[in-house]
């Protein structure tokens, strides 16, 4: 999981990486918005979504429009802190580049079905926005989960985004 921690890295630094075709997907009551590939299928339910993907659609990545922390005279940067803030009490490493903070954790492997599935946390704050996002597959990792922690995850990390009620 050591790699998924540096990758979160690249992903701020804003590494050229080929785009896949996308669909924005709104959610948060139309606040918050999401660039997902056109291969995933996609359901919102208030302030989540939950997209599956894979060979067998097993894959399921949810991303949470948590709050917006935006105050009359507050800076524009309050999700940010916040990122930062739980990364330093947790002990773990924080990417960002003063727009968008991006904390990430692996989470734990649990057998459903006789597959054995491994989860990954983000917690991800964007100006005064903070979303989590989950990422649950099973194992070994498919082409398709592999091609995610390219491009596809890149997008979404960087072009997650939420406006002002």
């Amino acid at each position: 999981m050591k790699t998924h921690y540096s990758l979160a890295g690249l992903l701020l630094l804003g590494i050229a990486m080929t785009a896949s075709a996308s669909q924005s997907v709104r959610f948060g009551s139309g606040r918050a918005a999401a660039p997902l590939p056109d291969s995933f299928k996609v359901a919102v339910s208030g302030d989540d979504l939950a997209a599956t993907f894979g060979p067998e659609g097993d894959h399921t990545l949810e991303i949470s429009f948590l709050a917006d922390l935006t105050e009359p005279g507050a800076p524009k940067n309050l999700a940010v802190d916040f990122v930062k803030a739980q990364a330093k009490k947790r002990g773990v490493d924080v990417q960002s580049d003063g727009e968008r903070a991006v904390l990430t954790e692996p989470g734990v492997k649990e057998s459903r079905g006789g597959k054995v599935f491994q989860s990954m946390h983000w917690q991800i704050g964007v100006g005064n926005c903070v979303f989590t996002m989950t990422l649950t597959a099973p194992l070994p990792m498919s082409k398709e989960l592999d091609e995610f922690f390219g491009a596809p995850l890149h997008s979404i990390v960087n072009e997650l985004s939420c406006s002002a009620p």
